[in-house]
């Protein structure tokens, strides 16, 4: 079946609610629309503000009964789970200072979670989530949207089938160019990724370079032990980091090697990665995702194009659309809520429901870890251990 597609026969449908995702807010239409395309879930209650109006607004706009718009999460979570038809999970789509509260209470109140990236901002508060979301084998999942790419996942079939060989280097770069043109130019929902306050004590890592990370573990199925992290800010009155530089060992002594940037002029999305084997190499850019370029040694480069016949056959259980026809960003999101929802359609058994590993509590804890571990090795200019999580 294609998996945004396939419509016939039936599937479950979810009842979720939305905490955050009020008019203004940055990523929450994208978490709806591909919702929408997943067409797996309906939002049926919301804390979208704490303004009443605009939580109205979205309300309305979204067809909710107003019984079910909520000016806090606190209600919301307390409402929700006393009814004889609770919300079957939560959306948390708030800034992320924000995610640690709403996600305790939901999980206290037994109700699965799917919380953007990155989790939250301190070690602490991520390893407290975990313990709470073990202890019950309650559904959590983190939005690492790029995951959903079907040339990321025929990527992760070959590199983990040894087409590859011996895993030898691994390169991620994310870099944008929004911040380049300085911080007098940026808009009210991009600001507050400056503030420590709200973005945590990392900028770039925490934002993108969490992306990068996983991307990493995700494609090699190897865990990050140690890293060298320089941190460093180019923009004129910039709060935070906006360029990262992290040398990286994963499990079996492989090097890797992350660079994250704010402000690279000419790079809109420049999420890509290359890997090195002892037979070949491959290499994926977001900005061009349909392709996947195999070179291996001594012989020509192959192409392979999403939704070919000489795709992984478990590549082709992830594409919609017939080659030539493009699946992009809100495809990929959707392919992951999809993942979402044959998880929670698997009960007790969601973490081992779906093909590809669903990135977890723990995939969001590492996330944080991340950060704290960038920013005491930029600090003492030294390779620190990656705690364990």
């Amino acid at each position: 079946m294609a998996r945004l597609t396939g419509d016939i026969p039936g599937q479950r449908r979810f009842k979720v609610g939305m905490v955050g995702g009020g008019q203004g807010a940055y990523f929450a239409s994208y978490h709806r629309a591909a919702m929408r395309l997943c067409n797996r879930f309906d939002i049926v209650a919301g804390a979208f503000s704490s303004d009443a109006d605009k939580c109205r607004e979205a309300g309305e706009a979204l067809g909710l009964q107003p019984e079910r718009l909520y000016l806090s999460f606190e209600d919301m979570a307390a409402a929700e789970s006393r009814r004889s038809d609770p919300i079957e999970a939560v959306v948390i789509v708030t800034p992320n200072h924000l995610h640690f509260e709403p996600c305790r209470l939901f999980l206290r109140a037994g109700i699965p979670v799917i919380c953007d990236k990155p989790l939250v901002n301190s070690p602490q508060e991520a390893i407290e989530l975990a313990s709470i979301a073990d202890q019950a084998n309650t559904f959590f999942a983190l939005t690492y949207t790029y995951q959903g790419y079907p040339m990321v996942r025929d990527a992760r079939s070959r590199i983990q089938a040894g087409e590859l060989g011996e895993i030898r280097f691994m390169y991620v770069e994310y870099l944008l160019e929004w911040l380049a043109p300085g911080v007098s130019t940026l808009s009210k929902s991009l600001a507050w990724r400056g503030d420590p306050e709200k973005a945590g004590p990392t900028g770039v890592v925490g934002d993108i370079g969490t992306h990068a990370f996983n991307m990493l573990e995700f494609l090699c199925g190897r865990r990050c032990t140690s890293l060298n992290a320089k941190l460093t800010t180019v923009v004129p009155g910039w709060g935070l980091d906006d360029t990262c530089v992290v040398q990286l060992e994963f499990e079996g002594c492989v090097d890797g090697l992350l660079w994250a940037s704010f402000a690279a002029p000419g790079h809109r999305n420049g999420l890509r990665f290359k890997i090195i084997g002892s037979k070949a190499s491959i290499e994926w850019c977001q900005e061009s995702p349909e392709t996947l370029r195999f070179t291996p040694t001594d012989g020509a480069e192959r192409i392979y194009r999403r939704g070919q016949s000489d795709n992984t056959a478990q590549t082709l259980n992830f594409t919609s659309l017939p080659a030539g026809n493009t699946e992009g960003y809100l495809e990929a999101l959707a392919v992951l809520y999809a993942d979402v929802a044959e998880a929670l359609d698997a009960g007790a058994g969601w973490r081992t429901a779906t093909c590809i590993p669903l990135p977890d509590i723990h995939e969001g804890v590492r996330g944080v870890v991340l950060s704290q571990a960038c920013v005491e090795s930029s600090q003492r200019r030294a390779w620190v251990p990656f705690p364990h999580s």
